[in-house]
């Protein structure tokens, strides 16, 4: 099988699409009779990427008049680089990280075009939660066109169960065309699960670049109520041009704020090996492929009941998970994690042998080649 793989953003990996979008590349060398390429035009021209050859990129550059229209503008000059891509590399099967660009080739190929849908942001839309923005009226529309996708495209790719029935739900789409794709992790050795001295700073991790959805400012008023502790709360994910505005709703001085900004994925990966404790009480989350990193490497994980959470920490076996929007009941929950350490190293444990079994990469690799294979003719 040759799968063309189409994603708007692949070099810079910030967010769990394009660490999938990176992954992929490995199904070259673990499956002798499947081949796949990446379409995108996130990557750096003379990239030094050891698999170069399977990354195509595309000339695309947006402007200030087509950059609100982006994945509506997409459709077009990506669908004339899938025709112009197949006259030398005849794929089977295309598969567009952000279903809305694929619409169009779904209308005009002749093979399976396939999308995904990787967040809820258009699917939550609605005149109850209208305030008059730009970004309000793009996922109005997105919407739409995401519902337009899922009624031409092939078949739709959700990241859990919690999107699966939301798509089903808001735009009405057939169950058999729909998957569910859970992103993965890469698993190396068992960590070391380390443990919590009190005496010294606790070192909190945030990652989120959506800090509003991601309920930041709850746990920094969650840290702010336990003065029996202090902590050190690590912030990764919010551009630089926030920075201010984060600071300054501390007002404790139990909490020393560290203010990292975007980092690539080696860096986060050496702030959760030291840090003790892993808290985004996401106020809306489709997934939550962070939450996975860390239980990966070894570090107890505080989070809410909301979207696919519940998933990725086994309905609090692997975890805690508290309501979203509730600081009292986040702080009760944060002491109650670090004044009982034997449940906390027994879901540390749990957590790494769960995602190990249910979330690593080459499951998901082979998940993903499974979906794929429906649509061999």
């Amino acid at each position: 099988m040759k799968i063309l793989f189409v994603t708007n953003t692949f070099e810079d990996v910030s967010n769990g699409p394009s660490k999938f979008a990176n992954y992929l590349l490995e199904m070259n060398k673990m499956f002798h009779d499947v081949e796949i390429k990446i379409l995108t035009e996130n990557v750096s021209v003379g990239a030094k990427n050891h698999e170069s050859e399977h990354v195509i990129r595309l000339d695309l550059q947006l402007n200030i008049f087509t950059k609100f229209w982006g994945f509506v503008y997409r459709m077009f000059p990506y669908y004339k680089a899938c025709v112009r891509i197949r006259r030398s590399f005849a794929f089977d099967i295309v598969v567009f990280n952000n279903a809305i660009t694929g619409i169009w080739s779904a209308l005009t190929l002749d093979i399976p075009v396939l999308g995904m849908i990787n967040d809820d942001n258009s699917l939550c839309v609605s005149k109850m939660n209208f305030d008059n923005s730009r970004t309000w009226l793009r996922h109005v529309i997105f919407h739409h066109l995401e519902k337009l996708a899922c009624r031409f495209e092939s078949g739709i790719i959700v990241n859990s169960k919690y999107l699966f029935d939301l798509v089903i739900k808001k735009y009405g789409a057939e169950d058999a065309k729909l998957h569910i794709l859970h992103k993965g992790v890469r698993i190396n050795s068992v960590p070391e699960f380390g443990t919590i001295n009190s005496d010294f700073p606790i070192r909190i991790l945030f990652v989120k670049s959506d800090y509003i959805r991601g309920g930041l400012f709850d746990l920094i008023c969650a840290l702010g109520m336990l003065k029996i502790y202090k902590f050190d709360l690590q912030i990764i994910g919010p551009p630089h041009s926030q920075k201010e505005k984060i600071l300054e709703k501390n007002i404790s001085s139990n909490i020393n704020i560290i203010f990292v900004g975007l980092q690539n994925q080696l860096e986060v990966q050496n702030y959760m090996k030291a840090s003790h404790l892993f808290v985004v009480p996401s106020r809306m989350e489709a997934f939550g492929v962070a939450n996975l990193e860390a239980l990966a490497n070894g570090l107890a994980v505080i989070s809410t009941n909301v979207g696919g959470i519940p998933e990725v920490l086994d309905g609090g076996n692997n975890g805690w998970m508290v309501d979203p929007g509730n600081p009292e009941i986040l702080a009760q929950t944060i002491q109650y994690v670090i004044e009982h350490p034997e449940q906390r190293l027994q879901k540390q444990k749990n957590g790494f042998a769960f995602v190990k079994s249910h979330f690593s990469q080459t499951q998901v690799l082979n998940n993903f080649l499974n979906i794929l294979n429906q649509y061999k003719s």
